[in-house]
């Protein structure tokens, strides 16, 4: 969740000639709604469950990608063990102060917290971070993403990869 993933993912895709997809613009075409309508309608619950069935058909199909997923997509159901399976994982571990700011700018667009004042985004993130980096510790590669350019950061994961 803020980390930069969709960005790092379409430049990464761009410079290693594969094709980029987005799960959340997956689960938007499937649906016709927003998701921030789908959380509205179905909570967040539900939402999971279908953010599984759309990743685990994708992974069934989809050969030679890069895909960016949500913030909470590894921490739902076995979504990390069907990733894992299909691919590598990479996590971009960003600072809270770093999220927080970019955070800031994108709450209208995030279902989650589009209604959090600043503190209260403030301490959503540490306590989400806290909850899910049990999951995200599982990702085959970390990158550090603090003080680097997109360029920087794309050249890590292509070096790793």
């Amino acid at each position: 969740m803020g980390s930069g993933k969709t960005t790092i993912g379409k430049k990464l895709a761009n410079n290693l000639n594969h094709k980029f997809y987005d799960l959340d613009k997956k689960i938007i075409k499937y649906t016709k709604k927003s998701i921030s309508e789908l959380f509205e309608i179905y909570g967040e619950k539900k939402f999971r469950k279908l953010e599984f069935n759309i990743l685990n058909l994708f992974l069934k199909t989809k050969k030679s990608y890069i895909l960016s997923v949500g913030g909470g997509t590894p921490c739902y159901k076995h979504n990390m063990f069907l990733m894992k399976k299909n691919s590598k994982i990479i996590y971009l571990n960003a600072e809270i102060n770093t999220l927080f700011i970019r955070l800031l700018k994108q709450k209208e667009n995030r279902p989650l917290i589009s209604k959090l004042s600043n503190n209260d985004l403030y301490n959503f993130i540490c306590d989400s971070l806290s909850k899910r980096f049990f999951f995200y510790k599982k990702a085959d590669y970390t990158i550090y993403i603090e003080n680097k350019s997109f360029l920087d950061i794309v050249k890590e994961i292509k070096n790793i990869i």
